[in-house]
């Protein structure tokens, strides 16, 4: 098994798969929902990246396995329609919470 996962939308699956990461292409919550608990199972798994909409739709899943801070580690991505969310970016959440802002180096 590959220590990486994705669960999402099919156009989406296709650009991991290209980037050789397995992943399961769901439709609805509930094949979210099997396809998110199959990958807990798989002890190999280290980084489980899911969609935001996969996110949104088992939420209360993804919130209770992040709460545990156990293997595997979730990363939430954009689809490829853009993000969906109003969740803030990293160099966002960098800044409010040190008050550095990180810059482009042009060289």
């Amino acid at each position: 098994m590959t220590p990486f996962r994705f669960i999402g939308d099919q156009d989406t699956a296709l650009g991991f798969r290209f980037a050789g990461v397995p992943g399961d292409v769901v439709a609805n919550a509930e094949e979210a929902s099997r396809a998110f608990q199959a990958a807990l199972a798989d002890r190999e798994l280290v980084i489980l990246v899911l969609t935001e909409q996969v996110a949104q739709w088992i939420d209360p899943e993804v919130t209770a396995h992040k709460l545990t801070a156990s293997r595997p580690y979730i990363a939430t991505v954009e689809d490829i329609w853009g993000k969906r969310s109003k969740a803030r970016s990293l160099e966002q959440l960098i800044y409010e919470a040190v008050g550095v802002k990180i810059l482009e180096q042009k060289q």
